[in-house]
């Protein structure tokens, strides 16, 4: 299965982020995916999981075990760039 996914269409934070995806890995079929742009069962046992993240792109190729993890663990820990936890930046005090 190959699908895309556009963090930047959902302003959730990371952590909801991380379970929503979570809940995907556990469930590919069964959940609302409210980020994702493309779903494709290309018949492979392999999920490749095209992520955009702010300036950020990357491709994540997970066999069942590692599908798991990811969705125990988080998929943040996971990318080789920071992810900002808040989508949008934190309103200014007022003074």
């Amino acid at each position: 299965m190959r699908v895309k996914i556009n963090r930047d269409l959902c302003d959730a934070h990371l952590a909801f982020c991380e379970r929503c995806l979570g809940r995907f890995l556990q469930y590919p079929m069964g959940y609302e995916r409210r980020c994702f742009e493309e779903l494709e069962d290309d018949g492979s046992d392999i999920l490749t999981i095209e992520l955009h993240s702010g300036d950020n792109d990357t491709v994540l190729k997970l066999d069942s075990s590692q599908r798991r993890l990811l969705a125990g663990e988080g998929w943040a820990y996971f990318v080789d760039f920071a992810v900002p936890i808040y989508r949008k930046p934190l309103k200014e005090p007022v003074v």
